[in-house]
């Protein structure tokens, strides 16, 4: 038995789709659900919203994440772990564009995550994650956070290019 969170993060599109698909999970392990907008209450213990360090606590006992393709994969990412990750679509009203959908098929190719693309496939990759986040620490480390130094070079060097000297007068 797994301790497994699941969360669709702070915005206000519903992610149903996801939270009517972890009841499976919520027999079979001990599930606990950020559950945002979504109109539908899993078998299993939930809230909407939680605060930063509730969140994070609960990350930090969590064996598995499961989380939308949005900024928690980056999260659970720096933590040392990989997530299980889900886009929003917005063919399906889950988001007002395919952003999630772009950056997780990105992840997917070079980056710690397990992308889930058929939600009834969460039980087997819950099952596996085990193996497969250890396969992917190794094969595919997550470089360095930026530091504030380096960010400001990339944004005076992208001013140069863009503005030319123009910026300097």
């Amino acid at each position: 038995m797994a301790r497994i969170l699941v969360t669709v993060g702070m915005g206000p599109w519903p992610f149903d789709r996801l939270i009517g698909a972890i009841a499976p999970l919520c027999s079979d392990h001990e599930v606990f659900a950020q559950t945002g907008t979504s109109s539908l209450r899993p078998p299993c213990p939930h809230e909407p919203f939680l605060p930063a360090d509730d969140l994070g606590k609960r990350m930090d006992e969590a064996d598995v994440i499961i989380t939308h393709a949005g900024n928690t994969v980056r999260l659970v990412q720096r933590s040392g772990r990989v997530p299980i990750a889900v886009a929003r679509t917005s063919a399906l009203g889950e988001m007002g564009n395919d952003h999630q959908v772009a950056y997780l098929r990105q992840e997917e190719r070079f980056g710690p995550v397990v992308a889930v693309w058929d939600v009834r496939d969460l039980p087997r990759e819950v099952a596996r994650h085990g193996e497969r986040q250890a396969w992917l620490l190794k094969e595919r480390p997550l470089p360095p956070a930026a530091t504030p130094e380096h960010i400001v070079e990339v944004m005076t060097s992208l001013s140069a290019r863009l503005c030319g000297d123009a910026h300097d007068r």
